[in-house]
């Protein structure tokens, strides 16, 4: 298929590379020029807008990091929306809230086009292997379309519902997996503090009902799991400033709908100030260096 590529930053880019593996025509827009050239690098043409990448393409895949990201690229001059033709499909993968996500499926509609939301689980590594888990809101049947260039993407693809509710389902998951990593983060803190060795503490809590897959496949702890961010002096994966974005994310949609949430938001907060103290761009299991016992003299 032909396929337009709006953004191609540390996901995107081993996304394009493999839709063309796959034998998919790429051709792609970022509005970061060196991004754009990597993707050019590997085989896509280059687009001088998301229109233009939109423009003579079967199918539309957006990959930014935010919401207002996507709102421009659909909807702003030289947007998605000024190229794709009528009848097409867009398919948004960027994690966002789900109200823009509706929002821009509605002038999608009034287009013409036709728009999912397909929100991805796996981070880099899922996008290099093309392992990443997808969560589809929007009609079934242009899920069905869409398939043969999400399965050159990714190994899990779910219909999860109506348009919106992939990005539900991505920002519950990534609430579950963000407070894991700042509770695996402190436990292990803590058993530090004590003498307790984190080889013996993972042996014993991998059997234990404290089991995590954050623990099993990103330990926060360097030398424990080979695979992990933290042996890559925490290179992402996905950055903490990713996570605590889609936290908040989580947290706003609760307040809408009136949800009390406690242990999300405090874990954001955790999130938020590790970035703040410069691990912003680092792997989310970072969170581990900031939670760093305080000094001898400290009063606490």
């Amino acid at each position: 298929m032909r396929v337009g590529f709006i953004g191609t930053g540390a996901m995107g880019r081993p996304m394009v590379k493999n839709l063309l593996a796959k034998g998919h025509a790429v051709t792609a827009y970022d509005a970061a020029s060196a991004a754009l050239a990597e993707a050019v690098a590997l085989g896509a043409a280059r687009a001088g807008s998301a229109a233009e990448a939109a423009k003579t393409a079967d199918i539309v895949i957006t990959m930014l990091p935010s919401s207002s990201h996507v709102e421009r690229a659909y909807l702003q001059s030289g947007g998605v929306l000024e190229g794709v033709a009528a009848g097409r499909l867009c398919v948004d993968m960027s994690t966002i809230d789900p109200a823009v996500s509706r929002r821009v499926a509605q002038a999608v509609s009034q287009r013409g086009a036709r728009f999912l939301d397909a929100p991805v689980s796996g981070g880099v590594g899922g996008a290099e292997n093309a392992t990443l888990a997808i969560m589809v809101g929007g009609d079934a049947r242009d899920l069905d379309e869409a398939r043969p260039v999400l399965s050159a993407i990714g190994a899990n693809i779910i219909h999860v519902g109506a348009v919106g509710s992939g990005e539900v389902a991505k920002l519950c998951n990534n609430l579950i997996a963000g407070v894991a990593a700042v509770a695996v983060s402190e436990a292990f803190r803590i058993a530090e503090g004590f003498g307790v060795d984190p080889k013996i503490l993972t042996d014993v809590i991998a059997k234990s009902s404290g089991n995590t897959w954050v623990m099993g496949n990103m330990h926060p702890v360097p030398g424990l799991v080979p695979t992990a961010a933290s042996n890559r002096d925490y290179a992402p994966g996905f950055t903490t400033d990713l996570m605590a974005k889609d936290l908040g994310l989580a947290v706003n949609a609760a307040r809408e709908l009136r949800v009390p949430v406690v242990v999300a938001p405090a874990a954001q907060q955790v999130l938020r100030l590790a970035s703040s103290h410069g691990l912003g761009r680092r792997d989310f299991s970072a969170v581990y260096l900031f939670l760093k016992p305080s000094s001898d003299d400290a009063p606490v």
